[in-house]
């Protein structure tokens, strides 16, 4: 079975998690004896190595607040090209960028721009949101949007407006990956801002839209103000075009200094020493940190103690892993999962379901979202265990979960009830209708079935569903509602899915 591993019982991970501590606790230890070794009483040398140091320190710290942006490209990227029907759909393009605006501050606004020129964007503008759409005509409507994403004014027209020119396009259709852009000055917010894009690409591989990040100089201001570059000293980052993304705007190495070869980059010492490298192998722009020396080498100076200490305290703390290894020998970790897990489908327990499912359907009534709570049974499961044994009715019970873990959503709850009958709460898009998604789980669970049963034994799987509406969202009369239409159902007519009387 393909996809059995998508079920499956999770490993214990508290082993793993140990050696992954204890290796990285020794490799800690490791690197600072090393750098302890290396640290020189020359002290332009040890100037040079601060500087470098707190540069390089700096350049993780930006790479790692792009990180996010570039997630979320991605996200929206994908989710566009394997589905382009999302270009023409405004609400469901506003559904799937307010989720993944929705919690990270840092991006200040997404951009979709199909290949037909028609454009969606949310923008943050506190204290909420404002969504626009540009057709292909260059029709302009905008939507102003709460903290919540919900509507505080009505979609409304605006003036149709000339296509604005945007750097970042071409880079972004010509590349496989993320492309970052300089930093520009953008007049319609009044702020410096960069833009992390990709090209959004169907199953053919054809470009079908542009998707982009923006991201506001801010985000790179705040680093840098409590970053160790700006602790020591001066940093600026700037664009290849000279334009300041974040930081002081007239740092530079000087001009005919004598530099050399530094960690990534190029250094040069005066009476301040001056570090310049690239951010990133992926990222357009230059970091430039200048630090007195003076300023820096009573840190150095302390180094020496400070790793010692370091190794000490890594030492004892390496010993006690150690030691609480060993006395936690039973797999702690397991009991976590078989709280949470059915240990022969690897789906949710009944009471790992039974909370998820509660929570699914109160976010769902907070949104006016549309839920459907379906349960499955299998048809004559009691042939199986009786003709081929219960091993191969595990099996069987493992391909039907399998079947529905592979048709279910990311949003939806896939649960073991006990014996053979599971159950599923299902988020519903908003082009969905719940008997189409039931009878593709119900389907799905079948194929899967089939595969494993063969013809040998007349199974199946049936189904019973109902709108979650219809008892408030609340799980459990839902699913008993589920289950007497699948049982009313089956009396007629098996591998059926059977929707519940409305009351």
């Amino acid at each position: 079975m393909s996809r059995r591993l998508a079920v499956r019982s999770p490993a214990d991970p508290l082993p793993w998690a140990f050696a992954v501590v204890l290796t990285a606790l020794v490799l800690i230890g490791a690197t600072t004896l090393i750098a302890r070794a290396s640290v020189t009483a020359d002290s332009a040398g040890a100037a040079i190595e601060g500087t470098t140091l707190v540069g390089d320190a700096t350049a993780v710290q930006l790479e790692a607040a792009t990180r996010p942006a570039e997630a979320t490209v991605r996200g929206v990227a994908g989710t566009v090209g394997v589905d382009p029907a999302i270009l023409a759909d405004p609400s469901r393009m506003l559904d799937e960028l307010g989720r993944l605006m929705d919690g990270t501050s840092s991006i200040a606004a997404i951009s979709v721009v199909a290949a037909d020129g028609s454009e969606s964007e949310l923008d943050r503008r506190e204290p909420g949101f404002v969504f626009r759409t540009v057709d292909a005509e260059g029709a302009v409507e905008t939507t102003v949007l709460d903290e919540s994403l919900e509507p505080v004014e009505p979609r409304g027209e605006a003036p149709r407006r000339g296509r604005p020119e945007r750097a970042w396009l071409d880079p972004a259709l010509w590349s496989t990956g993320v492309v970052w852009s300089d930093p520009e000055r953008l007049a319609a917010v009044d702020r410096t801002v960069v833009h992390a894009s990709m090209a959004a690409r169907d199953v053919d591989g054809a470009a079908v839209a542009i998707v982009s990040v923006r991201l506001d100089s801010g985000v790179f201001e705040r680093l840098l103000s409590g970053s160790p570059a700006a602790t020591y000293g001066e940093v600026s980052v700037v664009g290849e075009d000279g334009t300041v993304l974040a930081g002081e705007t007239s740092l530079a190495l000087p001009e005919d200094a004598e530099t050399s070869p530094a960690s990534q980059g190029v250094v040069t010492v005066g009476e301040v020493v001056t570090y310049e490298r690239a951010v990133s192998d992926t990222l357009p722009w230059t970091l430039t940190v200048v630090v007195d020396g003076d300023r820096v080498l009573p840190a150095i100076a302390s180094l020496d103690r400070t790793m010692l200490l370091y190794t000490v305290v890594i030492v004892v703390v390496t010993v006690l892993m150690s030691l609480l290894l060993w006395a936690l020998r039973r797999p702690a970790g397991e009991v976590s999962v078989r709280a949470r897990t059915d240990a022969l489908t690897g789906l949710s327990n009944r009471h790992h379901f039974e909370v998820r499912g509660h929570d699914v359907l109160q976010a769902a009534r907070r949104r006016g979202a549309r839920v459907a709570v379906a349960v499955f049974d299998l048809d004559n499961f009691k042939a199986v265990n009786d003709g081929a044994g219960h091993e191969e009715g595990d099996d069987a019970l493992r391909a039907v979960a399998d079947g529905l873990a592979r048709a279910s959503g990311p949003r939806d709850v896939v649960g073991r009830l006990g014996g053979d009958e599971f159950a599923a709460v299902l988020w519903l898009a908003a082009d969905e209708e719940p008997a189409e998604v039931v009878e593709r789980l119900r389907s799905g669970a079948h194929g899967s079935l089939a595969r494993v049963v063969g013809d040998r034994f007349a199974v199946g799987v049936s189904a019973g569903w109902v709108d979650a509406a219809t008892a408030d969202y609340r799980l459990a009369p839902l699913v008993r509602a589920a289950d007497d239409a699948l049982v009313a159902g089956k009396r007629a007519e098996k591998g059926v899915a059977y929707e519940a009387a409305r009351a």
